[in-house]
Order: C-alpha cells, then sequence, then structure tokens
C-alpha cells in the first residue's frame, strides 16, 4: 500500500512539474521564437493595353515584397514594362496581403 502511495505522489509530481515546464515561466514562452518579423507582401493588380488598339487588354496580377505599396506598385510597373513591351498600363490597384500566421521561417 505505501509503495503505490509513494508511486502516485511522484507521478502527481510528474504531471505537475511537466506541466509547468510545457507553459513556461510567466510569459516567457510567449516571447521566445514567435516574433518573426514577417515580410510585408502587397497584391498589385494591373490592365494592360496593346499600343495602337482600344480593345485588345491583358489584365495581370503579382504578388510582392515591399515597404509600402507605392514601392510595390514601382516594382509592378518596371516589371510590367519589362514582361510586355507593346503594352501600357492603364489601370493598377495595390492591396495589402494579410500576414499568414504569427512564425514564418526564411527557409
Amino acid at each position: 500500500m505505501r509503495g503505490v502511495f509513494k508511486g502516485l505522489f511522484v507521478a502527481t509530481l510528474l504531471v505537475i512539474s511537466t506541466t509547468a515546464l510545457a507553459e513556461g515561466f510567466g510569459d516567457r514562452s510567449t516571447r521566445i521564437g514567435w516574433h518573426v518579423r514577417q515580410p510585408t507582401r502587397f497584391m498589385v493588380s494591373g490592365v494592360l493595353r496593346k499600343n495602337g488598339s482600344t480593345d485588345v487588354i491583358k489584365p495581370i496580377q503579382s504578388i510582392l515584397t515591399a515597404d509600402d505599396g507605392s514601392t510595390a506598385l514601382q516594382i509592378f510597373i518596371k516589371s510590367a514594362q519589362t514582361q510586355y513591351p507593346g503594352y501600357v498600363l492603364i489601370a493598377t490597384l495595390v492591396s495589402p496581403v494579410p500576414t499568414a500566421g504569427t512564425c514564418e521561417n526564411a527557409i
């Protein structure tokens, strides 16, 4: 009987100590490894019109990493001019992409 009580007591202490370690001490566990700065991403959409035409258009989209929306737009404009010669960009829309989660590794 005494061995059963001792075993139960040791098991209870083991569960309590494991739970305390899993929860961390105070808010320390919430500060470790989960505050990684995610890059700011923007969804940039545009409409291209073929030079010399009024009815030939082409929609294009891109997700870009930039510091702000205007920088993302400038990157998009340069890319569109390079990738689509003979077209002119007639409309654009820049929208921030929400963060995907609480942690992102640059793998």
